[in-house]
């Protein structure tokens, strides 16, 4: 059988991946096959459909890799229910690199952006960044990536030619440009609602850690660290505020056993890396770059531990910021990387 008619029969016949035999041709497969599943595959999987999909399959340039092939990434294939036939837009090659899986919540503060930006600046300088590019921390993901100048993958709840959320549509083909699109659906599935809880199992399989930037406690990103704790994976949470709905779910991974990330630090020790050194900073730049190392200051504080006006504080700032090294949250400066 080939890959594509595994991936029907699966997903239009509803087979699972253990009662594929793929040496044999679909005709003898289906022969002695479940005659319930196979009528089902018939019913929804003619000729006709085979080479709408092989058309699709030409046009967008997508390759298939099936879990008996050599290119189907290891790590995914060790998870509890693997996808039998993954397709692929893009750097297929990415999904056997290391990865770095980086969730959230869709709604994400300020806060939840800036810290996503500065921990997936830090890691896509060693790691590939997976994640679902739905709309708030996943796009986030992405986008910084690719700006670090690093690769990303995203696992799609659709098919490979169907960009969900139509909003994301640029980002889409800015990933499959300059890394991949993912999804174990054939092609044309338009979005559902029970794909995605699927979708994440991918995102835990291909991932050698799951991040947590922000989430509340019923997110979607919980559900994929539940397939990264099945999996064995490592899951960092970054702690937010006990007020705040959006932090409620990292808060309780973190009081669940899972390391809490609070700087670049801890990255760093926990996968053994290290930061390419930053560019050399003026005397004034250096002062306020220290202060914020140690926590966040208001432009008063800044003020106040330096003994500069407030326009010399002003003036530094507004460069360092336009630098990419510091943000503004909660009416204080922070360091950004």
């Amino acid at each position: 059988m080939s890959p594509l008619e595994m991936a029907l029969l699966v997903h239009r016949g509803e087979f699972h991946l253990r009662e594929l035999e793929p040496e044999l041709p679909l005709e003898k497969f289906l022969k002695n096959a479940d005659p319930k599943k196979t009528r089902k595959f018939l019913e929804k999987c003619g000729k006709e459909e085979l080479e709408r999909q092989k058309e699709l399959i030409r046009k967008h340039n997508v390759k298939l890799v099936s879990f008996w092939e050599d290119d189907y990434p290891q790590h995914l294939r060790e998870i509890r229910y693997p996808p039998a036939v993954l397709f692929v837009r893009g750097d297929a090659e990415l999904l056997k690199e290391k990865c770095v899986g980086v969730v959230g919540t869709r709604r994400p503060t300020s806060y939840g952006v800036n810290v996503t930006k500065r921990f997936v600046k830090l890691l896509s300088e060693y790691f590939v960044i997976v994640s679902g590019m739905a709309f708030g921390i996943d796009s986030v993901a992405h986008k910084e990536a690719l700006s670090s100048g690093g690769k990303t993958v995203a696992v799609l709840g659709t098919g490979v030619d169907v960009v969900y959320p139509r909003s994301n549509e640029r980002l889409f083909h800015e990933i499959v440009k300059n890394g991949c699109v993912v999804s174990e659906y054939p092609m044309g599935t338009r979005a559902r609602k029970h794909h995605f809880p699927a979708r994440n199992r991918i995102i835990a399989g291909l991932s050698d850690a799951i991040i947590v930037t922000e989430a509340p406690i019923k997110s979607g990103a919980l559900i994929t660290v539940k397939f990264a704790l099945e999996s064995g994976r490592d899951v960092f949470a970054v702690p937010g505020d006990i007020d705040r709905k959006t932090s409620e779910g990292t808060n309780y991974l973190i009081k669940s056993g899972a390391y809490p990330l609070t700087d670049e630090e801890d990255l760093e020790t926990h996968f053994g890396i290290r930061r390419i050194a930053s560019p050399s900073l003026d005397d004034d730049k250096k002062k306020i770059y220290d202060l914020l190392r140690s926590s966040p200051k208001t432009v008063d504080e800044l003020v106040e531990e330096l003994g500069w006006s407030v326009s010399e504080v002003l003036r530094v700032i507004s460069e360092m910021e336009l630098m990419g090294m510091i943000w503004f949250d909660g009416g204080a400066y922070r360091l950004l990387g």
